[in-house]
């Protein structure tokens, strides 16, 4: 009877197993996105954010690395060690579930101390972690269902310990792949325009100190120095405090959003920027190395600001986070009006990163343990990927009262991006004059009737056309296929520049916006991340929020577009309907097929001189 619970114990044992697997790769995803890829699209669901749970700050804290590895990462080849033992226990190998009761009790431990440590150093749990906590439990708990066990013999530690260690390298190893291809990203070459000049405004920024409650739940000052970078009311009692890494794609998504509040508080309302670089190399508050060129990038935006020219450096530098090497960024100073003698004498000397550790030395003054960071009238915001909701903020500390700052903040939503429905009088072609540079491109995505491209509101889009379909098709309705250098374009709002010289412009920096609406992907504004059988291309104009200041719709998902003069040329441009999460952009470019390929992910729209 005991023999025969036991077996049912560890039979149960292989989901549990299974979904401990599973949260490890999800937690290792998560942790990467954030510290290292846009950090869009990288929200963890079934961890919903309160006072005591908050994943962002518990996975990509300090403590959660290892030897410069997510911990969650750890977890893969453990759990399918484990995994291992039971299918060998199951078998009636010699020693297996004893393996499985001493991991179980390492677990349930290490489970202990994990949560010791969100509990007392980080101020949070984290809902994915508590899982996986259950997981560990349910190791030891059901491996104890058989009595007790036999003593393990050499063969089977042999075999289980080969086995961990093969499924460690390879969880290590896929793990730095991933890392490597969020940090790489395409080889892009440094755009020679497009990039604002407007000065910094004039004078210091104003001795402001707030109380604020740290991450540690401590008492501790913020103070504001004359020498930080400032926007907005000097004269405000109100300040908006971000600390940020030019390097973190979580802090990019977050600038954004602060711009929009910028946009509409910046009369009534200061705020404020400050570095906390994750590398230990100018930020002794942290221990891993997480963004490489962030201290560096963070000194050339204090040299920038020397120039009066920070913001626009850092708007900049945000943009093209994937290029913050030495030259990269002194082309950005000098593309925002920087003198270079000047810059580089900056950049060869100590002091601007002398201000870099100033800021970090504050940030770690409050316990910070990632970025962003922000704190709105001395109380720390712990999102910041919501415009809306730091208005809300904003207005409780402008001494609105909690309704009418619900209805100020929904107000801000209503009147920032919001998508109108598509007249039935939108012409099928749209004029892009950019200086001398001017085109006539189609409105809508091209339907084929005939053999003849139309393009209107409604129609159903010429799918399955391969690039000789759609040229015949425009030249039949009296105009030729658009070019990259056109469809880049116009799909992002400024002339495209072919950096590199490859005659190519959408393997280049974005000279414009990163997507027809805006520089950050926005979910439901197109038709694109639809997976699943159940999915398919929509009638063009269906999503009237896709489109460009201009009036020209889908220019990124739905259908990727067949652009380019000659065979050799052709190239499909924007991403499709199945495009996953934020990677349909003006510069999604796929050359993987020949200008004969077609399938229900290809189409195309016509241009005209």
């Amino acid at each position: 009877m005991k023999e025969r619970i036991g077996r049912i114990g560890l039979w149960l044992l292989i989901p549990v197993l299974l979904f401990g697997i599973f949260i490890g790769l999800l937690m290792t995803w998560h942790h990467d996105q954030q510290l290292f890829g846009s950090g869009i699209g990288g929200e963890l669901v079934g961890c919903v954010e309160s006072a005591e749970v908050n994943c962002d700050a518990v996975n990509t804290s300090d403590y959660s690395e290892m030897f410069g590895i997510p911990i969650a990462t750890f977890a893969v080849p453990f759990y399918g060690g484990i995994l291992a033992l039971v299918i060998q226990a199951l078998r009636r190998k010699q020693g297996a579930r004893a393996l499985v009761i001493v991991a179980g009790v390492g677990a349930v431990l290490y489970a202990v101390f994990l949560f010791y440590i969100s509990k007392t150093q980080l101020g949070f749990v984290c809902a994915w972690c508590l899982r996986s906590y259950l997981v560990n439990l349910a190791i030891l708990v059901l491996a104890l269902l058989g009595g007790r066990p036999s003593r393990p013999d050499a063969q089977i530690l042999v075999t289980s310990g080969a086995i961990f260690l093969g499924l460690l390298l390879v969880a290590v190893g896929g793990e730095k792949l991933y890392r490597s291809s969020l940090m790489g990203g395409a080889a892009i070459d440094v755009a020679k325009g497009g990039a604002k000049t407007e000065k910094d405004p004039q004078g210091d920024a104003p001795s402001l100190t707030f109380t604020v409650k740290t991450e540690d739940n401590r008492d501790a000052t913020l103070t504001l120095e004359a020498d930080d970078p400032w926007i907005g009311n000097k004269d405000s009692s109100v300040a908006v405090v971000t600390f940020g890494d030019f390097e973190c794609g979580y802090c990019k998504r977050t600038e954004a959003e602060i711009s929009r509040l910028v946009a509409t508080y910046g009369d009534r309302v200061l705020f404020i920027f400050k570095h906390y670089p994750m590398d230990p190399a100018c930020n002794a508050g942290v221990k891993n190395r997480r963004h490489p060129e962030a201290c560096l990038a963070a000194k050339a935006s204090v040299c920038a600001g020397e120039q009066e020219r920070f913001w626009a450096f850092h708007e900049l530098a945000f943009k093209n986070q994937h290029q913050l090497g030495s030259e990269y960024l002194k082309t950005y100073a000098t593309q925002v009006g920087a003198d270079a003698a000047k810059f580089d004498a900056c950049m060869a000397s100590d002091a601007a990163l002398q201000v870099v550790r100033k800021d970090a030395e504050a940030g770690t003054a409050l316990d910070i343990h990632g970025t962003p960071r922000v704190y709105i009238d001395g109380k720390w915001y712990r999102s910041g990927t919501s415009a809306e909701v730091m208005a809300r903020a904003i207005e409780m500390a402008l001494s609105a009262s909690s309704v009418e700052a619900a209805e100020r903040a929904a107000s801000l939503r209503e009147t920032t991006g919001a998508a109108t429905a598509i007249s039935a009088d939108v012409p099928p072609m749209r004029e892009v004059r950019l200086g001398d540079f001017a085109f006539r491109i189609d409105s809508f995505e091209a339907a084929v009737r005939d053999g003849q491209a139309v393009s209107g509101k409604h129609e159903v889009p010429a799918l399955r056309s391969s690039w000789f379909d759609a040229k015949a098709a425009c030249e039949k309705a009296g105009k030729r296929l658009c070019t990259e250098e056109e469809w880049v374009s116009a799909c992002q709002g400024a002339r495209a520049v072919d950096d590199n010289n490859n005659g190519q412009y959408a393997d280049d920096l974005i000279e414009g916006t990163t997507y027809p609406y805006g520089d950050l992907h926005d979910d439901g504004r197109c038709w694109d991340d639809k997976l699943g059988d159940e999915f398919r291309p929509v009638y063009t104009g269906e999503m009237p929020g896709c489109a460009t200041p201009t009036g020209v719709y889908d220019m990124t998902g739905n259908l990727e577009e067949w652009v380019g003069a000659t065979p050799e040329t052709a190239v499909l441009v924007g991403g499709a309907w199945d495009t996953k999460e934020d990677h349909a952009r003006c510069y999604r470019r796929n050359d993987t097929f020949g200008a004969g390929y077609s399938s229900n992910r290809t189409g195309f729209r016509c241009c005209a001189d």
